[in-house]
């Protein structure tokens, strides 16, 4: 069942999720997900009244309690389902396979799931030519880096323009934006008329979603707001309201205006209505503390490397600075060092 928050207009870019095709589409074969936090989570919550979903889940706790609860959402729209939970993605092919593999771990975990996730590809797959692999992350080079690591070419790339908090005590993830169409997209031409399908899925299930004809262009335009947003919460310990309303705008201003040019000189083309639509998204997202923030706080590495340092690095690469980015870096891969302290310590 799904409850639209009412106070959330059309006018305000929301698509409501009462829309819904709640008929099962066995035709699609079973998706898979790897990664039970908040974006795994909600992904499962989602699908699951529209086809079989298995979700990988390592953490002991949260499979008992996704076993015992299902997986469940609250917030902008509330939604639950119960998928099949394993305990490693080897465990798919005891399923009989997955046609679409979803991974929607931090950025961080990208190498980790690819070394587990390679020597088992073929067999977990419910297609003879090898299940879609969909990164479902941050980063302007996660989908790249599944690739390279797996040496397999049927890699998609989504970019999300929704927030969500890891689950609670409750078990259930808070939605605290939702900033439709989000998008997916290939490099290869050939894969196109599969994220059509994959598309039409999500959108059935109330999660709107385009086929983006530059898929890299949409990774960088979220990317670089990724980049401006998340260390300056995480710094300040704040929900982007709370950063946009206090001096340290400027610094989330200075590390946009940065991102541009990197862009820029990288051939990325954002459009001219790139700066109007990355303070449209923020606006909608006062109420959203950003993923680092939560990371900083729960003592977990950060994502800073796959965000603005791999930033930084195609500055590098055309001769643009970046002393911003280079600033709040130094600042969170500081903190990350003391969070990897205390793990050797415990």
């Amino acid at each position: 069942m799904i409850n639209i928050d009412p106070n959330r207009s059309l006018s305000q870019g929301y698509t409501p999720h009462a829309h819904r095709t709640m008929s099962r589409q066995p035709s699609v074969g079973r998706i898979g997900i790897v990664g039970a936090g908040a974006m795994g989570s909600t992904l499962a919550a989602l699908l699951g009244d529209l086809m079989d979903i298995a979700i990988v889940c390592r953490n002991p706790r949260r499979a008992a309690e996704i076993i015992r609860n299902g997986v469940r959402t609250s917030g902008l729209f509330e939604t639950s389902s119960r998928p099949i939970v394993v305990r490693s993605i080897a465990d798919l092919q005891n399923l009989g396979g997955v046609t679409v593999l979803f991974v929607t771990t931090k950025t961080t975990s990208i190498p980790a799931v690819a070394e587990e996730l390679k020597p088992v590809l073929r067999r977990i797959s419910q297609n003879r030519n090898g299940a879609f692999i969909v990164s479902f992350q941050n980063g302007i080079e996660s989908a790249r880096e599944l690739m390279g690591l797996l040496d397999y070419p049927r890699v998609l790339r989504m970019v999300l323009y929704i927030g969500a908090t890891s689950p609670g005590q409750d078990g259930a993830v808070k939605i605290t934006l939702d900033q439709p169409p989000h998008y997916i997209g290939t490099l290869d031409p050939a894969y196109r008329q599969t994220c059509y399908r994959i598309a039409s899925i999500l959108s059935s299930a109330g999660f709107h979603t385009c086929v983006a004809s530059d898929i890299e262009k949409q990774v960088w335009r979220k990317g670089i707001l990724n980049a401006a947003t998340n260390p300056v919460c995480a710094l300040v310990n704040a929900n982007i309201d709370q950063a946009l309303r206090s001096p340290a705008r400027t610094i989330v201003e200075a590390l946009i205006a940065e991102g541009i040019a990197v862009a820029t000189a990288h051939g990325v083309a954002l459009g001219e209505e790139y700066i109007s639509h990355a303070y449209d998204i923020l606006e909608h997202a006062r109420g959203h503390t950003p993923s680092m923030a939560e990371d900083i706080r729960e003592h977990r590495k950060s994502e800073i490397g796959q965000l603005n340092r791999q930033l930084i690095e195609h500055g590098r690469r055309m001769s643009i600075p970046t002393p911003t980015h280079e600033f709040v870096v130094a600042l969170i891969e500081t903190l990350d060092a003391k969070i990897d302290a205390l793990c050797t310590l415990s």
